[in-house]
């Protein structure tokens, strides 16, 4: 079982949607402070184990246990992005829209 902060380890994977990147961090700036700071934990998780195509393979209850992080916070992080068209989700995937 990995620690809540294992991700900050590992090397991030660098892909051309580093733009839609810093759109997520703007829009999450313009929530409470308490959610910007973890949807910056998210963001940061999400580039360290996302594939280059700007894919992460994972289930929200996985995230919850990876980043020590309460469902329903993670649930308005992802929300917020996925209004915004900046995410997508499906059955245990998080994708970033290219635009």
């Amino acid at each position: 079982m990995a620690s809540s902060t294992s991700y900050k380890n590992n090397e991030k994977n660098y892909y051309p949607e580093q733009l839609i990147i810093q759109e997520c961090r703007n829009c999450l700036k313009t929530a409470s402070p308490s959610l910007n700071d973890k949807g910056e934990r998210f963001l940061e998780y999400f580039q360290s184990n996302s594939t280059k195509e700007g894919v992460l393979f994972r289930t929200i209850q996985e995230l919850t246990r990876e980043l020590n992080m309460p469902h329903q916070t993670l649930t308005k992080i992802l929300k917020v992005l996925e209004n915004n068209e900046l995410i997508y989700r499906r059955n245990g995937i998080i994708g970033l829209w290219k635009k």
